[in-house]
């Protein structure tokens, strides 16, 4: 008599995993859709095995007794060996792989075991050489079963030593628990094998396969569940899968430009609903193109679409996403939402061969050509020098530190009063061997990204203190020079105290020194930032509020730190020729004046916007017009031959 109870166990735990992938939306993507048709398959067969054992279990069989024990044992037979086949498959798809068996001869190989399973319950009706069921008896194997099982162990085999080849494919605590889901299940068919009444093997695969669903699986890893797409984490792991594959893909990044906006406009809930039509939308489309497609998010709002490059060489990509999304979206366009996404097209690996440039390209593709058009080819784009840049900026950023290619420039500061160049902002630039000068508007975003702007903020500090200490700043007719703070440094406890240990070295007098704190930092200003700028200002040292009009800054904040200066960005000068814009300037500088504070206006480029600033009073003025920032020895030329003749 069979032991039944492992089988009655092992259908609690199908349906457990079920309701995990379910409830987590983990119905996108081969992957997942193959892990389901994997784990319907085994609940199917156990069933069908549990009724089979429970029928000829109480034989002499009942008519109706037989004729369950005959069906369910074709399904057990039908759905058990099917697992098998779909266990590699889902192998091949997560290690994205399943390119290697869409050849026709692949295929045919691919397929032909499962074909004779199917041959062999076909012929057992007549011939009973597989299996017999009978009233008497009940249910007894036939010599033929033993090919069942060696069809079964080729499926394994073959599942095993692939699984053994795609170790760099997987995390290592992932392959080594596939590889023991491989082990742990055959051994528990060859224990069953001989010992027929003990019927561990669908407990076995039940365990087996939550332990895929736990350790390999992981749902809150691989999906997005809000939005039913697969990850950002996903995307970076099949994308360096799919380059180790030597796959040919053609990938479609499908960026929402104003995402942020559309998240405040919509709220949450229904900004995340949007997302997951705009995903249905997509598919539909694809799906009825017949695509093979994998779509992923990345928040707050970039889709990345992938397709078989070899399958079909979609160029209408465009056209296809947007009619895709129409009906699907309507509600949301009657609101006034309009989908108007910007698109890459790369083909991987023919434009790029490296997970980082491809992850970099559609993160910047927008910044690297007509921010007006909708589409961009990644082939019009990669051999850029501005692309090869923003690619490899952290190593740049790295060997500029290690290798001291930063150096600091100057821009002179015109005194209205003074009439003559009365300070400077230092600005770092990097001067990198392949690459030349490197642009401040690519490599601060990415040292405050990449965790590099700490040392590059602490390099810029020592550079203009001992530029200070090696100058005297009254033989150049200066008062001060400028240095601007960014936001992390601003947060660092020890920042006085680093300040302090430079003053000391270098001998230099904390009056020289006025630090420069942006609008956008100071609208998010914290205690520790406001202790940091508060001990500053004890030690001696002068505090400028930075591009002032880009942000929300009010009188009251700005009355809440001693600021000695606000100097206005660049925006409120180009709109001095308007009638409103020239109030709004005049406005500002009385208003700052009454409040004690000193005005520089930035971004003078025109004879004419300076004489409307010497008109309106304005304390300094700093812009092209004068002078672009300047390397330390045309700078200090620049000031011998500009201020002696004041």
């Amino acid at each position: 008599m069979s032991i039944i109870y492992f089988d009655i166990c092992s259908i609690p735990l199908f349906l457990m995993i079920l309701l995990i992938c379910y409830s987590r939306k983990m119905t996108k993507g081969a992957a997942n859709q193959l892990f389901i048709g994997l784990v319907f398959l085994s609940l199917f067969s156990t069933i069908a095995d549990l009724a089979m054992e429970i029928t000829s279990n109480n034989a002499p069989l009942s008519q109706t007794g037989y004729i369950i024990c005959v069906v369910s044992t074709y399904l057990y037979l039908f759905a058990r060996n099917a697992t098998n086949a779909v266990l590699l498959l889902f192998l091949l798809a997560l290690t994205r792989t399943t390119f290697l068996i869409e050849k026709k001869w692949s295929r045919f190989f691919f397929c032909l075991p499962y074909a004779c399973i199917l041959g062999m319950l076909a012929q057992n009706p007549f011939t009973h050489n597989a299996f017999t069921v009978t009233a008497e008896a009940g249910y007894a194997r036939a010599p033929l079963m033993t090919a069942f099982y060696v069809i079964a162990l080729l499926y394994g085999l073959g599942g095993l030593i692939y699984c053994i080849y795609c170790r760099r494919y997987l995390p290592f605590w992932k392959w080594s628990a596939l590889l023991s889901v491989y082990i742990f299940g055959h051994a528990a068919v060859i224990i069953q094998f001989f010992y027929p009444e003990l019927l561990l093997e669908m407990f076995c695969t039940a365990i087996a396969e939550m332990q895929i669903m736990l350790t390999i699986m992981r749902p809150e890893e691989r999906m997005d569940a809000e939005v039913g797409m697969l990850s950002w984490a996903s995307y970076q792991t099949d994308l360096r899968n799919i380059l180790l594959s030597g796959e040919n893909v053609q990938i479609a990044v499908i960026r929402i430009p104003n995402s942020l906006e559309l998240r405040h406009y919509l709220g949450e809930h229904n900004y995340v609903e949007y997302m997951s039509k705009i995903a249905d939308g997509i598919r539909s489309v694809h799906w009825h193109s017949r695509h093979r497609i994998e779509l992923y998010y990345e928040r707050p709002g970039i889709l990345y679409l992938v397709l078989n490059a070899d399958e079909a060489k979609v160029e209408n990509i465009e056209e296809l996403i947007l009619s895709g999304t129409a009906e699907s979206i309507r509600s949301y366009t009657e609101m006034g939402v309009r989908f108007e996404p910007q698109i890459c097209l790369i083909h991987c690996p023919e434009d790029l061969n490296t997970a980082e440039e491809i992850i970099s390209l559609g993160h910047m593709f927008h910044k690297l050509g007509n921010s007006q058009k909708s589409l961009f080819n990644a082939s019009e784009i990669v051999h850029s020098q501005t692309f090869a840049i923003e690619a490899n900026i952290e190593q740049i950023l790295d060997q500029a530190l290690r290798n001291d290619h930063i150096e600091m420039y100057y821009q002179p500061v015109y005194d209205v009063h003074a009439k003559a160049f009365r300070s400077a902002e230092a600005l770092c630039r990097i001067i990198d061997p392949v690459y030349g000068m490197i642009s401040p508007s690519i490599f601060i975003p990415a040292a405050e990204t990449e965790g590099f702007i700490i040392p590059l903020g602490d390099m810029v500090l020592n550079k203009v203190f001992r530029f200070v200490s090696e100058n005297d700043l009254n033989t150049l007719g200066l008062d001060f020079i400028e240095i601007n703070l960014s936001v992390a440094q601003l947060m660092e406890r020890s920042l006085p105290d680093k300040v302090s240990r430079l003053q000391k070295t270098y001998g230099v007098d904390p009056e020289t020194i006025n630090f420069e704190i942006t609008e956008l930092s100071f609208e998010n200003i914290s205690d520790i930032m406001i202790r940091n700028v508060n001990k500053l200002i004890e030690m001696g040292y002068s505090f400028a509020l930075d591009d002032y009009g880009t942000g929300y800054s009010n009188i009251q904040r700005i009355n809440h730190i001693p600021l000695e200066f606000i100097k206005t960005d660049k925006t409120m000068l180009d709109e001095v020729q308007t009638d409103n814009g020239r109030k709004i300037l005049e406005y500002t500088i009385r208003m700052m004046q009454s409040i004690g504070k000193k005005l520089v206006a930035e971004g003078a480029e025109t004879a004419e916007e300076v004489e409307i600033l010497k008109k309106m009073k304005c304390d300094y003025i700093q812009g092209f017009y004068f002078s672009k920032p300047l390397p330390v020895s045309e700078f200090i030329a620049f000031l011998n031959q500009n201020n002696k003749q004041k």
